[in-house]
């Protein structure tokens, strides 16, 4: 029997008006339990972490470097990690 692998993932989004991608790496390929999410902002790449305890709700850590419109997508980005 393979041992699942976790593998990084994008996952894209409406933000405002514009159409986002969320660069979605795994610290631990083979327990889902943090996340380093990378994405545009500012015309930079903007990184924060997201983590979970029991590895289905994942809450962003670093909640002061993270723009307000990515706050609110919290769940999303929680949801997108639990179907990958």
């Amino acid at each position: 029997m393979a041992i699942p692998v976790i593998k990084k993932f994008t996952f894209t989004t409406q933000v405002e008006d514009q159409e986002i991608t969320f660069d979605m790496h795994p610290v631990n390929i083979r327990e889902k339990q943090l996340y380093q999410v990378y994405a545009p902002y500012n015309n930079a790449q903007l990184r924060f972490h997201m983590q979970a305890n029991d590895g289905i709700n994942f809450k962003i850590t670093d909640r002061n470097i993270c723009p307000p419109a990515y706050l609110q997508l919290e769940q999303q980005l929680s949801d997108a990690i639990g179907l990958n």
